[in-house]
C-alpha cells in the first residue's frame, strides 16, 4: 500500500512539473526549414521565433531557464509563432548565423512563413519586457525600412538614434548615421547621455568615428564624467584583450595584428586610468603577447603584477595569461617565469607571517 501511494505522488507530482514546464514557450526541435512549413499551414498560419543562443551566453541562459518556461511567455508566443532556437556556433546555427548577420547575443529573429527577417530583439529581457520588445517591433512603423525612411525624410537627433540602434541590433553599422548626426547637431545634442550611450556603445574601437569622438574628449568627460567616460571606452576592448593575452581570440572570431594591438595599448594609456585598477594590466599583457615578445611580458609582470594581491581577482586571471606561455618559452624563460611566481609567493608568505606575529603580540 506505501508503494502504491509513493508510485501515485511520484505520478502526481511528474504530472504537475509537466504542466508546469508546457506552460512556457514551446521551443520545438526541429529545422527552420521544417518551422517555415509548420508556420505556412494554412490551418493555422503563424509566424517564427528563433532564439539565436551561444552556449557561453549567460543572459541567453538566464532567459531560457528563467523567463520562457514562465506562463506569460508561453500564453502570448505558443498560439501566434512556430519557436525555434539554435546553437550560432554549431549546427544549422553557423549558416543561420551568417544569412541573418547575427553577432550578439541572445537575438531573437522575427521571421515571417517564408523565412524573410521582419525585425529582431536583441538583448536579455524579463519574460514581460521580451513580450513587449517582441510587440513593439512587430509593427510595421518599427521595421529596419521604416525607420530609415523616417531617419531619410527627417534627419535629426530624434529620428537618427533609433535609425542608428536598429542598424546596430540588425549586425550592421551605425557609424555613418551616428557621423552624420553628430555633424549636424548642436554640443547640447551631440555631448548629451541618450546620444553618447548609443554612440560610444555601438561604434568600434578604433574606427573613423571613434576616433572623431575622441578629439572631443573633453566634451565627453564634461557631459557624463570622466571616469564614466573611461569605463565604457576601456570595456569595448576589454573583452577582447583578454582574448588576445590568452590567444584563444579565434574562438570567440577575435581577431587583431600587433599595430593593432599597440593603438589600443596608445589609447587606453592615454586615459589615465587610476593605477589601483589591475584589470588595465591586460592590456599591456594583450600587446607582449601579440607581439610574440615573451621576454618582454616577463619583465613587465616582473615590474608591476608580482605583488598584486592573490585575492584579487585579475591577479588570478593575469598569472594565467603568464603560466600559459610557458609552453612555449626556453629553458630561461621558463626559469625566469619560475622565478616571478617564486618572488611573489615569498612576498606574501613573509606579509602573512608578520601578521600572524602581529596577532599574537596582542594580548
Amino acid at each position: 500500500m506505501k508503494r502504491t501511494i509513493t508510485s501515485l505522488l511520484f505520478t502526481i507530482m511528474f504530472c504537475y512539473s509537466q504542466m508546469l514546464s508546457a506552460q512556457g514557450i514551446n521551443f520545438e526541435t526541429i529545422s527552420l526549414k521544417e518551422a517555415m512549413g509548420k508556420a505556412a499551414n494554412p490551418a493555422s498560419p503563424k509566424l517564427i521565433l528563433v532564439d539565436c543562443y551561444t552556449t557561453w551566453c549567460m543572459p541567453c541562459l538566464q532567459m531560457a531557464k528563467e523567463e520562457f518556461p514562465k506562463k506569460e511567455a508561453g500564453d502570448y508566443f505558443n498560439p501566434k509563432f512556430v519557436s525555434v532556437k539554435f546553437d550560432m556556433e554549431k549546427g544549422e546555427g553557423l549558416q543561420l548565423a551568417k544569412k541573418y548577420g547575427v553577432t550578439a547575443y541572445p537575438t531573437f529573429l522575427l521571421l515571417d512563413a517564408q523565412g524573410n527577417e521582419l525585425n529582431r530583439v536583441v538583448g536579455k529581457s524579463t519574460a514581460l519586457e521580451f513580450i513587449d520588445k517582441v510587440k513593439t517591433a512587430l509593427d510595421p512603423k518599427n521595421s529596419l525600412n521604416a525607420i530609415k525612411a523616417a531617419y531619410e525624410a527627417n534627419k535629426s537627433m530624434t529620428t537618427g538614434l533609433p535609425y542608428a540602434l536598429a542598424l546596430y541590433q540588425n549586425s550592421k553599422d551605425p557609424s555613418p548615421v551616428l557621423q552624420e548626426i553628430f555633424d549636424r547637431a548642436q554640443d547640447f545634442e551631440r555631448f548629451s547621455p541618450d546620444f553618447l550611450n548609443i554612440a560610444l556603445g555601438t561604434t568600434k574601437f578604433g574606427s573613423p568615428f571613434f576616433r572623431k569622438m575622441m578629439m572631443y574628449k573633453s566634451n565627453l568627460d564634461l557631459a557624463m564624467g570622466t571616469e564614466i567616460i573611461n569605463r565604457i571606452v576601456f570595456d569595448k576592448v576589454r573583452k577582447d584583450m583578454y582574448c588576445i593575452a590568452m590567444e584563444n581570440g579565434a574562438k570567440y572570431s577575435v581577431f587583431y595584428t600587433p599595430q593593432e594591438v599597440e593603438d589600443v595599448a596608445y589609447t587606453i594609456g592615454l586615459l589615465k586610468l587610476k593605477p589601483d585598477l589591475t584589470e588595465r594590466h591586460i592590456i599591456q599583457a594583450a600587446l607582449y603577447v601579440s607581439r610574440k615578445d615573451l621576454d618582454g611580458l616577463i619583465a613587465y609582470y616582473d615590474r608591476n603584477i608580482w605583488n598584486i594581491p592573490s585575492d584579487d581577482v585579475f591577479r588570478g586571471i593575469l598569472d594565467g595569461v603568464l603560466a600559459r606561455q610557458t609552453a612555449n618559452a626556453s629553458p630561461a624563460q621558463k626559469q625566469s617565469i619560475k622565478a616571478f611566481f617564486e618572488k611573489s609567493g615569498d612576498f606574501f608568505s613573509k606579509e602573512g607571517k608578520r601578521h600572524l606575529i602581529m596577532a599574537e603580540s596582542i594580548k
